[in-house]
């Protein structure tokens, strides 16, 4: 009896991703489970003040303990220094009465100091690589602090929740997943086959739609798209904030999407040569991905073709935690196409989405998911956006990259997602370098200064030749101030000829 219950449940759940229709069961499953954790997190906290009170004794007021383990969430650090040398750096007004350099520059290093220590107490880029705290505890593990015994009736819960999730859901959603692994490489091998472009398109689009919606039922995921009248469907470049590997599987439940991406071996390669044989997609091979060249090509072709699917492209290049963008790449936003902008939130209430690769393998993020509770997402089709005439790419994936995060309520930052595997980039370093020194030249008097200071020094380099100069360099330290290297410059006069007798009186000048 069991057995034909299971099966039966297995088959209406195919029956219904195929037709693309909803029972409705999976709301109500997900609207229960937040009321039931909604009353445990008030047994929590039941259990929490009866702790404390019996710790403290009756001299000494009662305050709540409040478990955490990062600034953040205490709520200590305001970092308005941080915000004041940002202002600082990026204003373009200029003073109608110039502060001494001196005083300027006292008066920012007290900022930069301060700054710096709110950068080392609340790091603003590497929080965004690790999972963000629960906004309450869902009976699952992943928590950033440890919780014990509290009373009976959260441990019952508990084991109740283990039981029912392990021995109810965990079979049910591998069932699907295999059912929808092997539905696709059937449908699409066959759909490969068909000679006519139109019904070949019309069949993939359909099989596509299915099986990732079977994908997504072994997830139990629930997912809401809001403006669907803004969707692309004829070519485009489709962008998106990334925050799980399955971001695919969620944006395509709704839309098929070409996808663009390195050539893999064993089994996700196998995957892939099965997608693209009924559907077009850009798969290059790791030496073509380091010629950007090339696949800007390729991808330039695909969207100039209103008859292939528009591609989905996640210009961060990495996961972020589901509560900020950071910096898209220009790649995408250099072929001139329209973009169509995409914003992906998930509610963490029920399962926290994000993929941290770097302490998790994608297997056991997938387990993970599997033995989760559900997947609660929202996803938001923009307005295409075009990029404007003098706009350069940087400027437009800015652009895009703001208005994305500006409807999925996520903080937009500035910093490259890179930053999870590498060092700070030196053209960052020299970035911030130059936007100080703009601001010093537009507030300060240094702007004078400095072309009364160098301007010996320039007519001098600018009266030798490269060969000249790159020989010089070798001979000149950077300890040395101007005047030694005046000199140096003078020394070797009769091998460079430099200014002939205009050198003569700059070397009796100085020496004067």
């Amino acid at each position: 009896m069991i057995f034909l219950l299971f099966w039966f449940l297995i088959l209406l759940l195919i029956f219904l991703a195929v037709t693309g229709k909803t029972l409705g069961l999976r709301e109500l499953y997900v609207n229960t489970l937040i009321r039931i954790f909604e009353w445990g997190a008030t047994l929590s906290e039941e259990a929490d003040n009866e702790s404390v009170v019996e710790e403290f004794s009756e001299e000494q007021p009662a305050k709540k303990i409040r478990r955490s383990s990062s600034s953040a969430d205490l709520g200590i650090i305001n970092r308005e220094k941080s915000d004041i040398i940002d202002a600082k750096l990026h204003e373009t007004n200029v003073p109608e009465a110039k502060q001494t350099t001196v005083s300027v520059l006292v008066d920012d290093t007290l900022d930069f100091i301060t700054a710096g220590m709110e950068a080392v107490i609340e790091d603003q880029v590497t929080n965004r690589f690790s999972a963000a705290q629960l906004p309450s505890w869902n009976l699952l593990s992943r928590t950033k602090f440890s919780f014990h015994f509290l009373n009976w009736q959260l441990t019952m819960l508990w084991i109740a929740g283990f039981m029912f999730r392990y021995y109810v859901l965990v079979p049910c959603r591998i069932v699907l997943f295999a059912i929808a692994i092997v539905l696709m490489i059937v449908s699409t091998s066959i759909i490969g086959m068909v000679p006519h472009a139109k019904t070949r398109k019309f069949l993939n689009r359909r099989c596509m739609l299915m099986c990732m919606r079977i994908y997504s039922r072994a997830f139990s995921s629930v997912i809401r798209f809001h403006d669907k009248e803004n969707r692309a469907n004829k070519g485009g470049i489709c962008v998106a904030n990334h925050t799980s590997p399955i971001d695919v599987m969620v944006l395509s439940c709704d839309n098929c999407y070409a996808m663009i991406g390195q050539k893999q071996g064993g089994f996700l390669g196998f995957l892939q040569t099965t997608l693209s044989r009924s559907e077009h997609h850009i798969w290059f091979e790791r030496g073509e991905a380091g010629d950007r060249k090339q696949v800007m090509n390729r991808m330039r072709e695909h969207v100039d073709d209103e008859n292939k699917l528009p591609i989905i492209i996640f210009p961060e290049g990495t996961c972020i935690n589901n509560t900020s963008v950071m910096m898209f790449k220009k790649g995408s936003f250099e072929i001139g196409s329209t973009i169509y902008p995409i914003a992906v939130k998930y509610d963490t209430r029920l399962t926290d989405a994000f993929w941290n690769s770097s302490a998790q393998s994608y297997g056991r993020y997938l387990w993970s998911m599997m033995t989760s509770w559900a997947i609660i997402c929202d996803v938001w089709y923009l307005p295409p956006m075009t990029r404007g005439e003098n706009e350069d790419s940087i400027s437009f994936a800015k652009r895009v990259k703001r208005a994305i995060a500006k409807k999925g309520g996520l903080i937009d930052l500035e910093w490259d997602g890179a930053l999870k595997r590498e060092r700070v980039s030196s053209k960052l370093v020299t970035l911030q370098q130059k936007l100080y020194f703009e601001r010093l030249a537009r507030t300060t008097t240094l702007n004078a200064m400095l072309e009364e200071k160098s301007s010996d020094i320039l007519n001098i380099m600018q009266g030798i030749t490269e060969e000249e100069r790159n020989e010089l360099l070798k001979q000149i330290d950077e300890q040395d101030d101007e005047e030694e290297m005046i000199r140096k410059i003078s020394s070797m006069k009769p091998k460079f000829r430099i200014g002939g007798q205009e050198g003569d009186e700059r070397e009796h000048i100085k020496s004067d």
